[in-house]
């Protein structure tokens, strides 16, 4: 099962608001290019794309009534589970120089599904090497010393 995200909920919901005023508006007749118009004017950056308006319009004068958006076909994301995460971690902490590639092949994974978790778990490769993207209190003063005896040793 997949987990929606705060900021997934936010865009639905927002594309929701926007289907029904998508609806309401088809039902004053108003053209699809001006209800596009008019939802930018609304809702600026987060307003949904021409051809989605396009697509909605239809849908309304084709007697639709239902604002909810239909399931997709294909496979429903599986990949992403918490214990997925969890293994993937595992793998990255037992060798920091593992690939994307070797930790798919290893859990029969999709290659972009790894690269997902391992973004959310918060990992950067840096010199072909997988750390934390924040660095903690002991890192920081490491990373400091490392600085100075660079500095002391260029002089």
């Amino acid at each position: 099962m997949t987990s929606i995200t705060p900021n997934k909920m936010a865009d639905n919901d927002m594309s929701f608001r926007q289907r029904a005023v998508i609806e309401f508006l088809v039902k004053e007749e108003i053209p699809a290019a001006e209800i596009h118009q008019r939802l930018h004017c609304a809702y600026g950056s987060v307003c949904m794309g021409g051809s989605s308006v396009r697509r909605w319009v239809k849908h309304f004068k084709d007697g639709n009534t239902s604002i909810q958006d239909q399931p997709r076909s294909g496979r429903p994301r599986t990949a992403s589970t918490e214990c997925n995460k969890k293994r993937v971690d595992e793998i990255i902490q037992d060798n920091m120089r593992v690939t994307v590639d070797t930790i798919a092949r290893t859990l029969g994974l999709d290659h972009n599904a790894v690269q997902e978790m391992i973004e959310s778990l918060g990992y950067r490769k840096v010199c072909a090497r997988w750390v934390p993207h924040l660095l903690t209190e002991d890192h920081k003063g490491a990373k400091s010393h490392h600085l100075r005896t660079a500095a002391e040793i260029s002089t």
